[in-house]
């Protein structure tokens, strides 16, 4: 009796999972994927290890993978994943695309860590894709938003430089969520943008609306690059504009990090071979243009300063200027950096015009005295930048102006860690370099200046519309 009456139990509790549309697979218990087996129906997957596949990857409908905190998943070049069911990319997790990921029609990805489409990737999108909060979907190359996809972002989604986007479907920032783009968006016939949160349309980003984009009320806008509205869109901006200055640091904040290396050269140098420094390696020069006024007749020129922008100018080095600064006062800043901007006239410098601050000053903030030398700047076209020893920095300027200016901080040798971001690091008093006799200041610097600053039209550089 006692077996029959199991039998009976068993067969009592599968007619209930049929009645609710259950199927015995689907309640079995989580299954640890290991990169290599096939996934079967109607079943849950995790991984909790680090994973390149081999392989071409279907997850079938029905069935989901979870990427748990602390995993990787890396489809390599060569390979694909299709996801017919579920992939959820949980917060602290990784999913890494070198080759093919497919999105089918009743399929969804979820991210709530961090995914990136990279260089030579394709990205396919039919199903849903879902950026949570804190969640980061970075696309670095061609994706195709199909007409029946549905994309939300409630966290960051970044289509980055070169990358090349095709959105035929639904497109929805939520409140919360972000856009950032520096490549090329096509809001294609039928395609739809909808946004409440927050669009950035970096300098190098275009969108194309040929369908319908709707900025609601809500909505915040960044527009340093191009929206272009084609016949027969539909484009409604009702979102606030979150105008940026463009002589401040923050169109530096989403831009590349590189690493160009470079010297300082003052009169302390002498004669400069610049056709040999040219052939150093170099990558940009900084230049003494002149000091603050020491001797009661005013601030003065440096005396290589002609020469030397003559020489890098002529040999095509890009060039950075910047200015010793004595003042004491905000009237002495700014009389400082009205001799300055004379003596930029006619020569072509490609980095920030820099305030050099090192005196002694007796203050203990010398916030208003820097900023009255780098509005000065600014009010003239060219991007400032001010540069000091790391424990000035920290101590001497709020927090507010380490915000607002680019910073190239000095700190010899040993890499500084700073609460604020700087964006050129000068790290040896005594680097050789062919073209020069003696010791000069070694430089890293952490942006493509010359790039960014023709873009904007800084510094009475020409914009190459081309590159837009």
């Amino acid at each position: 009796m006692k077996f029959f009456r199991c039998i009976l139990t068993i067969i009592a509790v599968l007619s209930v999972a049929g009645c609710f549309g259950f199927s015995v697979a689907a309640a079995m218990p989580d299954g640890e994927w290991d990169g290599k087996s096939d996934f079967r129906n109607n079943r849950n997957y995790i991984l909790n290890k680090r994973i390149e596949t081999s392989r071409n990857t279907v997850i079938p409908s029905d069935t989901v993978l979870t990427l748990n905190e602390g995993s990787q998943l890396i489809i390599p070049q060569d390979a694909s994943i299709i996801i017919n069911g579920g992939l959820n990319v949980k917060k602290g997790s990784t999913l890494i695309v070198c080759g093919d990921m497919v999105i089918g029609g009743e399929g969804s990805l979820s991210v709530s860590g961090k995914a990136y489409a990279e260089d030579n990737s394709t990205l396919g999108v039919s199903g849903g894709l879902n950026i949570k909060p804190e969640g980061l979907m970075q696309i670095n190359s061609e994706a195709i938003f199909n007409k029946e996809s549905i994309t939300v972002s409630e966290g960051e989604l970044v289509f980055k430089r070169d990358s090349h986007i095709t959105e035929l479907g639904r497109l929805y920032i939520e409140n919360g969520g972000e856009l950032i783009t520096n490549g090329r968006v096509i809001i294609g016939e039928g395609g739809i943008m909808d946004s409440v949160g927050h669009l950035a349309v970096e300098r190098k980003g275009v969108i194309n609306v040929f369908g319908e984009m709707n900025l609601r009320e809500a909505s915040t806008l960044t527009e340093s690059g191009k929206i272009i509205s084609e016949e027969n869109s539909i484009v409604t901006d009702l979102s606030t504009h979150a105008d940026i200055s463009v002589y401040s640091a923050e169109i530096l904040k989403n831009e590349e990090t590189v690493t160009l290396r470079g010297i300082d050269v003052s009169w302390v140098q002498g004669d400069i071979d610049w056709e040999t420094l040219s052939k150093s390696g170099i990558d940009f020069v900084y230049i003494r243009a002149g000091r603050g006024d020491i001797d009661g007749e005013g601030p003065k020129e440096d005396t290589y300063f002609f020469r030397n922008i003559q020489g890098a100018n002529r040999y095509n080095i890009d060039a950075g200027v910047y200015f010793y600064s004595y003042a004491e006062s905000v009237e002495a800043a700014e009389d400082e950096a009205l001799l300055l901007i004379e003596l930029l006239k006619g020569h072509t410098v490609t980095y920030p015009i820099v305030m050099d601050m090192e005196e002694n000053i007796d203050k203990n903030d010398l916030t208003d005295i820097a900023e009255a030398f780098l509005d000065t700047v600014a009010d003239a076209g060219y991007y400032p930048m001010l540069y000091s020893y790391r424990a000035r920095i920290d101590s001497h300027y709020s927090s507010d102006f380490k915000e607002k200016y680019p910073i190239w901080v000095a700190q010899l040798e040993k890499q500084p860690r700073t609460d604020y971001d700087y964006y050129i690091w000068q790290y040896s008093h005594s680097g050789r370099v062919n073209g020069i006799e003696g010791n000069v200041d070694f430089n890293v610097a952490y942006r493509d200046f010359p790039d960014i600053l023709r873009d904007y039209g800084l510094n009475k550089l020409i914009i190459d519309d081309e590159q837009h």
